[in-house]
């Protein structure tokens, strides 16, 4: 992703959206996984600080600033989950001389080094999307029923950015030969998916409008 000489993202979403679509570019499923995630986050988010609350009671509107303040980190670090360079790394191993013993374990070596890097992206994007399910679950207990649209798309978006980032580990868990590694990883795949299931399943059952 290009930055600025401070090192801040300044690719327009226009640009992010064609370099997804590029064969040339690094931008992929799990960078798109990280867009969505945030978008949904920025709907939430928005939800929070809207001045009507379910009641306008003090608690709902505590719980909602809480929210908001969560919502916000949770957005600012999946943005940060698009500058990675464990593409280049992983590229860089797999170009490592290969002629003796030694330097095909070294080779080997990096490689899986530079895999365990590029799988702790869209695991991290897994962890930020339930984080922001989770508190999607709090929003839409407290907010306005009038947003209850809202809450519904940043929800479909956590949630795809989750199943977005899950896939493309999966996919991953392949290239692996620690077993144990996979086995971690097979476990935390497993408890999040957990997580997100039952904290859509929280939000949608507060948005439900009661019967007259």
């Amino acid at each position: 992703m290009a930055t600025n000489p401070q090192g801040e993202s300044d690719i327009s979403l226009r640009e992010f959206i064609a370099a997804v679509g590029s064969a040339e570019e690094p931008h992929g499923a799990v960078s798109a996984a990280a867009v969505a995630g945030s978008l949904g986050s920025s709907l939430l988010l928005m939800v929070a600080v809207l001045p009507q609350t379910r009641s306008d009671s003090m608690v709902h509107r505590t719980k909602l600033i809480e929210a908001a303040t969560a919502l916000g980190s949770v957005r600012s670090e999946l943005v940060e989950t698009l500058e990675t360079e464990t593409a280049v790394k992983l590229f860089t191993a797999r170009n490592m001389p290969q002629a003796s013993d030694a330097e095909r374990a070294e080779r080997q070596a990096a490689i899986q080094l530079a895999l365990r890097a590029s799988a702790e992206v869209p695991l991290e994007v897994m962890r930020l999307c339930a984080r922001g399910l989770g508190l999607a679950a709090s929003v839409a207990t407290h907010c306005a029923r009038a947003a209850s649209a809202d809450v519904h798309v940043g929800v479909s978006l956590l949630r795809a950015g989750f199943d977005g980032a899950r896939s493309n580990l999966e996919g991953k868990l392949s290239s692996f030969i620690d077993a144990t590694y996979i086995t971690s990883l097979v476990d935390e795949i497993a408890c999040l998916s957990d997580e997100t299931t039952a904290a859509t399943r929280a939000a949608a059952s507060s948005l439900e409008v009661p019967p007259a």
